[in-house]
């Protein structure tokens, strides 16, 4: 452990929820938590799925200044993400988590889905655990994108785990993986990459990758 041992209490916020209030560690300082402690650990990070053509709604209260009350509406918007999320803490210890978003929850639903589960993950390897009030899946909490580095091979027996480095390099693409491209090269318009069918995993990762980030930059683009 460092000298300089990190403190959570001072970086704790409150939020509100159904039980009045509760303190909560944000995931960019969980993070520096777990670099403090393990600077030889690793996080890594997958898209499991994504499906910009699925219709989302979510629930919101909106202010009513003529009524002078909130009223609740129901927000709709096309996109849902899953990404997940492996620590290493490079002294033996790892924990792996998921996290979905729908667009209908927030625009940038892919970055929020990822930062969920690098949170999520970092809270199970004990990392601001007493402090992550979104494990109990009664609140609707991401912090902003904090990154995360390559991505998690699927298990050759299809559990939740990873492959070492040598299976993942002889790992062919996943069905998983093939829809995701297809899905972002329709959305940029982008022709489909020829012979997909025979890409590597480690391929096909790292062009799903390179094209999930060309689609957030567009759509910041946009929003700019």
């Amino acid at each position: 452990m460092s000298n300089n041992t990190f403190n959570p209490r001072e970086h704790l916020i409150t939020i509100k929820n159904r039980q009045g209030a509760t303190e909560y560690l944000p995931v960019q300082w969980r993070l520096v938590w777990f670099r403090s402690e393990c600077p030889e650990g690793s996080i890594e990070t997958e898209l499991l799925q994504l499906d910009l053509e699925r219709e989302t709604e979510e629930e919101a209260f909106v202010w009513n200044a003529e009524k002078r009350r909130s009223e609740k509406v129901v927000k709709t918007a096309k996109g849902l993400a899953v990404f997940r999320a492996t620590v290493k803490d490079g002294k033996g210890g790892s924990a792996t988590a998921t996290k979905m978003e729908k667009a209908a929850s927030f625009p940038d639903f892919l970055e929020k889905a990822e930062t969920g589960a690098i949170g999520r993950a970092l809270a199970a390897l004990g990392y601001g655990t007493q402090f992550a009030p979104e494990l109990d899946e009664e609140h609707r909490i991401v912090d902003s994108p904090v990154g995360g580095q390559g991505g998690a091979a699927p298990s050759r027996n299809g559990a939740t785990g990873v492959m070492s480095a040598e299976a993942a390099a002889d790992a062919q693409v996943t069905e998983r993986q093939i829809a995701n491209i297809r899905k972002l090269c329709q959305h940029l318009g982008k022709e489909e990459p020829q012979n997909i069918t025979s890409l590597s995993f480690l391929g096909a990762k790292k062009m799903i990758e390179d094209l999930t980030n060309e689609y957030k930059e567009r759509k910041q683009n946009k929003a700019s």
